[in-house]
C-alpha cells in the first residue's frame, strides 16, 4: 500500500512541480516583456512571483486581464 501511495504522491508532486515552474516562468517572461509596466512595478512583480510563485503568478494574470478590460 505504501508503494502505491508513494507513487501517486510522487506523480502528483512532479506534475505540480512542472505546472509551478511553467506558470512562474511564463509569468516572469510576460512581466519582463510588458512595455506598459514601469521599471519599479516590474521589479515588484518579479519579487512577488519569486517569493510567492503560484499566488503571485495567478494574481498578476488576474490583474493583467482586469487591466485589459
Amino acid at each position: 500500500m505504501y508503494l502505491i501511495t508513494s507513487a501517486i504522491g510522487g506523480t502528483f508532486g512532479l506534475i505540480f512541480l512542472i505546472i509551478w515552474a511553467l506558470l512562474s516562468l511564463y509569468t516572469l517572461i510576460n512581466v519582463i516583456r510588458n512595455h506598459n509596466i514601469n521599471e519599479g512595478s516590474k521589479i515588484l512583480w518579479v519579487v512577488i512571483i519569486i517569493v510567492v510563485p503560484i499566488l503571485g503568478s495567478l494574481t498578476y494574470m488576474f490583474w493583467r486581464s482586469v487591466k485589459a478590460l
